[in-house]
This record gives structure tokens, C-alpha cells and sequence, in this order.
């Protein structure tokens, strides 16, 4: 199901009000409603963040990446 720019960045403004614009891989799991081991498949292509020393990824990487 493929989304344009701007139809991802309201779907990221929605999510990052409850999670941020980081998140880990099981904030992923709970957002696009998969396992945590599917949230690692996905994310294993996306650039990662450390944030405060954990490893995050930036939620419009993620939507884009599912919605593209």
C-alpha cells in the first residue's frame, strides 16, 4: 500500500505524538502491530540512531520504508 510524503508525514506526526520520532524495535513491533522479531526485519535496512545509548530509528525511515 504505497503513501505519498505527505500522507507519511501526517501518519508520523500521529504516531510521534504518543512515541516520539525515535523509536526502538519494540515501540516498532507496537505500532505497525507486528512481532518484535518482524520489527527487527524491517528495521535491519534502516539507519541506526543511538539515543542516551539505545538504538532507535527515525519513524518517517520506518514509514517509508513499510509504505513505499
Amino acid at each position: 500500500m504505497r503513501k505519498n510524503k505527505s500522507e507519511i508525514e501526517k501518519m508520523a506526526d500521529a504516531i510521534a505524538k504518543k512515541y516520539g520520532f525515535f523509536l526502538n524495535v519494540t515501540e516498532v513491533g507496537k505500532v505497525l502491530g507486528v512481532s518484535r522479531e518482524t520489527a527487527r526485519k524491517i528495521t535491519t535496512h534502516l539507519p541506526v540512531a543511538m539515543v542516551e545509548g539505545m538504538r532507535k530509528f527515525y519513524l518517517n525511515d520506518i514509514l517509508e520504508y513499510v509504505y513505499k
